[in-house]
């Protein structure tokens, strides 16, 4: 079984004019359903630099053609279903909305988890490639999701809003699709001392297969993002570690990680690095699920 933290397929799959049954991307509902594949977070990604577009209104309609298929979501039915596909919708960059209560109405709509940035600065926070920190409008934004009870991502945030933000946490938090800085510095990757804060609120990594994010030159194999999930193991333990695939939100992916469908070959490697068959599946599956159902009470 597997889960995954992190991918881009319905905003991918939606501006191409396809479904998210079975479509060119690099995920869709029919391959993971053969992969049995039982836990997705899905995003909903905007470039929120642009002007003159109604980032909520878009963001309604990708929730409203998601809500359409045969799915269990789980902000929705507040548990994780056997026997189902178990969608959890975040929005990767919140800082479109004008007024917090459209948190309220993003949550009516099924959305369970939220980053404050995408990688640049935004009104909320300075975002991956930038040294900005939590604003005042920021701060207000943040108590909201709290309130609401949604899982509050960091995947994007710059080191000091990261920073900024775990003083206001009292419960655990993701980062869904980032690496290990001192295996590969790129500004969207974690050092050990945010790994190990991670760790302290009892929160969870997802291991992200951008090639640029595992390896500094030239392109990563399985063996790359292997390592990855070795020195978290071994830095904090392989409890808090996930697959943040970032499928169909990248372009340029491991040997052996063309798609979903390549999961399995992780099984592997994993293998051959010494990790148990309990370990393995925790990584794979079990780690998210119960990162995911504390949010679902």
């Amino acid at each position: 079984m597997f889960a995954d933290a992190h991918n881009d397929t319905v905003t991918t799959a939606f501006s191409k004019g396809e479904n998210l049954y079975k479509n060119s991307c690099q995920f869709d509902f029919k391959r993971a359903n053969k992969l049995n594949l039982k836990l997705q977070y899905m995003a909903i990604w905007q470039d929120t630099r642009q002007k003159g577009i109604d980032f909520l209104k878009n963001a309604f309609y990708f929730l409203d053609k998601i809500n359409e298929y045969t799915i269990n979501n789980v902000a929705k039915s507040q548990k994780i279903e056997d026997g189902m596909i178990n969608v959890l919708l975040s929005i990767e960059d919140i800082s479109f909305i004008n007024d917090t209560y459209e948190i309220e109405l993003l949550k009516q709509r099924g959305v369970k988890s939220a980053t404050l940035s995408w990688n640049h600065e935004n009104k909320l926070c300075g975002g991956a490639y930038s040294d900005r920190g939590l604003t005042n409008t920021g701060r207000e934004v943040l108590k909201k999701l709290l309130e609401e009870n949604f899982i509050i991502d960091l995947a994007h945030a710059s080191e000091k809003t990261f920073f900024d933000v775990v003083k206001h946490l009292n419960k655990p938090f993701i980062v869904s699709h980032s690496n290990c800085f001192s295996l590969c510095p790129h500004p969207r990757n974690l050092t050990d001392e945010q790994i190990k804060i991670v760790r302290d609120f009892d929160g969870i990594i997802g291991i992200n297969f951008y090639s640029p994010f595992v390896k500094n030159e030239g392109r990563a194999n399985l063996n790359d993002v292997a390592r990855h999930i070795a020195y978290i193991a071994e830095l904090i333990g392989v409890q808090y570690i996930s697959f943040g695939s970032d499928f169909d939100g990248a372009d340029e992916f491991p040997e052996g990680l063309r798609d979903v469908e390549d999961l399995p070959n992780i099984v592997n490697e994993l293998g051959k690095y010494g990790f148990s068959e309990k370990e393995i599946m925790d990584i794979c599956y079990f780690n998210l699920v119960r990162f995911t159902e504390r949010f679902l009470k």
